[in-house]
């Protein structure tokens, strides 16, 4: 078949169906890559959280308990907690809340800096304290002061800031979550 036979009008519609065709083929290719694109984005960021996340599950705090070990602060009704920063980076910006639901109270310690170590770090008294709500009765005393339960019973979460400044929270059941 020679070209010269075909009516310029037909060639006219070949030629524009072929660039509808490759104006198609071209916008399905560039919803692929975008498509591509962002799940490259989303598997980045889902491996740099679990990096960032790494340090701050290597970090845990309790309230103090071993009686041997810490037998003089919990004679003196000291607070305490011990925290463990068994990452290989320190944590800044330490914030330690006690609780005792039972007497309406709680406190808060601060400490700028907790190295990174295979032993826990003991941390006993608090910076600051706050008295919210009525106390159970069984807890008041009868000179009207609030009997606050052993350090050990307490309700203790930390707070802190990782190497890169993100700030994580571990409530008094262990869950760790970013901070708000």
């Amino acid at each position: 078949m020679d070209w010269g036979d075909v009516p310029s009008w037909a060639l006219v519609v070949v030629s524009s169906c072929a660039l509808v065709l490759a104006a198609l083929a071209a916008r399905w290719s560039y919803r692929a890559f975008l498509t591509a694109s962002a799940a490259a984005t989303r598997a980045d960021e889902a491996r740099r959280e679990a990096g960032e996340r790494q340090q701050a599950r290597l970090v845990a705090a309790w309230p103090i308990s071993e009686r041997e070990t810490f037998q003089k602060a919990i004679e003196r009704g000291v607070v305490g907690a011990a925290i463990r920063n068994a990452s290989p980076m320190p944590i800044y910006n330490v914030e330690i809340v006690y609780r005792d639901e039972g007497a309406a109270w709680s406190a808060v310690r601060h400490l700028h800096m907790v190295a990174p170590s295979d032993e826990p770090q003991i941390f006993a008294g608090f910076d600051e304290e706050t008295t919210t709500g009525t106390p159970v009765p069984e807890r008041i005393n009868k000179d009207g002061s609030v009997k606050l339960v052993p350090s050990a019973e307490m309700r203790v979460e930390i707070s802190f800031a990782d190497t890169l400044g993100r700030r994580w929270r571990r409530d008094d059941s262990g869950v760790l979550d970013v901070a708000s």
